[in-house]
């Protein structure tokens, strides 16, 4: 299923807290009882005494958004800026007009309407919103409350039928923080202590509900090599709990998802047998064998099997060069859409990687050598797969300090990666690697208006946002810590 536009997922949805009541709660109850009946008569509550059980003090607020409105949007024109296409050179002293939404133009020679409202951008840069290639924005929120976090299904080692859509919260603080360094698109992934993962997605960071920010589902399924899934299912003296034990169980299940499919392509084709009139026999009469009798549907075999139709890619995290390996040879065994992720040693293979124009979405860039699997790691990786032709994204992988990203590239750039494919590589890049280049990751006539105005280069982290469009509204930088401060100030 792929979204484009505002399916009704979320129809009707009420989203204001302020209407919430309050009923009258027993007063006889003390002590854990007393704190659980007030959260369950109080909505409020239940956040309240969650939190208050971690030690945390976490008030819901909530910042107006000046993008959500029902009017009908004027032009907007922003003018004089320092414009980076990303597909294009840099042009100087440029206007970018947008439009319901959309890019109209840009270049020198812009003819701005009279109603344009007009955002002066001289001295500043303008750039295209750029794009955290992995996180789990939506999926978690407190990191020390388990409650608040859906992006690991932990039953199972093959969970291929897990879709972050059914537990993205859009109301999340890390997203307002997120935004505010200039990220506007996001790439939502399951968990990776898995061996088959689930099914990512790609969203824009408007704070809007998800029928409205959901830009593509699914983008990817996630499978995991390396230390993450052995570790956990090892400790479970369970499969697997070795590198060959991970192999073997995913193609196992792959396996089961190819039979999965014979049998259903089988059962859909004696069906259109079975419908046909057939040599010799009067019109309209059917076989004695026929209908067939339906394959079982199975949630985890057909999810498997939009991958190896190469409907779904195959996004493998693997870290250390013999990981790396390992997923080639099964994604040239299955015939698989391979995406390598993270790749700390994806150096070694640099050649092999961009003969085989396997893109990668590395990092994040500041992994250490703190764990075997890591040991290769060296900051230089992003510029040496990126001299052999391997096309790259920069990953955070992080929640709540996704907000590093711009520094993330800007280590990039520091060890040899060329400035303009770092900021590709937050921008087009991934938006070619995830299917969506029509639509986003440069600035182009007829693309999404997601864009940027900043202070300077995006990388440095003195540079401030000055202003963010996604979807042509300008969307609010203030997050909960401004309010906060304000509030005690």
């Amino acid at each position: 299923m792929e979204v484009s536009g505002a399916p009704a997922l979320h129809a009707g949805r009420e989203r204001n807290r302020g209407e919430r009541g309050t009923e009258p709660c027993p007063r006889e109850e003390v002590g854990p009882a007393r704190s659980m009946s007030l959260a369950s008569c109080n909505p409020k509550g239940v956040l309240i005494v969650g939190l208050m059980l971690f030690g945390l003090s976490f008030a819901p607020v909530r910042s107006a958004d000046p993008a959500k409105s029902g009017a009908a949007a004027a032009p907007i024109a922003i003018t004089g800026g320092k414009v980076f296409p990303v597909s294009g050179p840099p042009i100087d002293g440029a206007t970018v007009l947008i439009r319901d939404g959309k890019i109209q133009t840009v270049g020198k020679s812009v003819t701005v309407p009279a109603d344009a409202k007009r955002i002066d951008a001289s001295g500043q840069w303008v750039l295209p919103g750029l794009i955290d290639s992995r996180t789990h924005l939506g999926l978690w929120e407190v990191d020390q409350s388990d409650v608040t976090r859906d992006e690991d299904e932990r039953s199972d080692p093959v969970t291929p039928q897990m879709r972050v859509v059914d537990a993205f919260y859009d109301e999340s603080e890390n997203i307002l923080v997120t935004r505010q360094v200039g990220i506007s698109t996001a790439l939502v992934a399951p968990g990776e202590d898995n061996l088959i993962n689930g099914q990512s997605a790609l969203l824009d960071l408007s704070g809007d509900s998800l029928d409205q920010v959901l830009i593509r589902f699914p983008v990817a399924m996630h499978f995991s090599l390396g230390e993450p899934p052995k570790t956990r299912y090892g400790a479970r003296t369970q499969l697997p709990s070795t590198r060959m034990g991970s192999a073997a169980l995913i193609r196992s299940s792959l396996l089961q998802a190819r039979d999965y499919l014979i049998k259903r392509d089988t059962y859909e084709q004696k069906k259109l047998e079975c419908d046909a009139v057939k040599p010799g026999r009067s019109k309209g009469k059917k076989d004695e064998k026929c209908p067939p009798e339906p394959p079982a549907s199975d949630f985890k075999m057909e999810a498997l099997a939009s991958v190896l139709k190469g409907e779904m890619p195959a996004l493998f995290r693997a870290q250390r060069m013999d990981d790396i390996l390992t997923a080639i040879r099964l994604a040239d065994e299955f015939k698989l859409h391979l995406i390598l992720s993270h790749a700390a040693e994806g150096y070694k293979v640099a050649d092999l990687l961009a003969s085989k124009k396997i893109p990668v979405i590395l990092g994040p860039i500041t992994t250490q050598p703190d764990r075997i699997e890591t040991l290769g790691a060296i900051y230089e990786n992003a510029a040496l797969l990126n001299d052999a032709g391997v096309k790259i994204a920069i990953q955070t992988d992080r929640t709540n300090d996704a907000r590093t990203l711009p520094w993330e590239a800007g280590l990039a750039v520091a060890y040899g990666l060329p400035w303009d494919a770092a900021l590709r590589s937050v921008t087009l890049s991934p938006a070619e690697i995830f299917g969506v280049a029509d639509r986003l990751g440069s600035l182009e006539p007829g693309k999404r208006a997601d864009l940027i105005v900043t202070t300077g280069d995006p990388f440095q982290p003195l540079t401030q946002v000055k202003h963010l469009f996604i979807r042509g509204k300008e969307i609010s930088l203030r997050t909960r810590q401004d309010e906060l401060a304000d509030k005690y100030r």
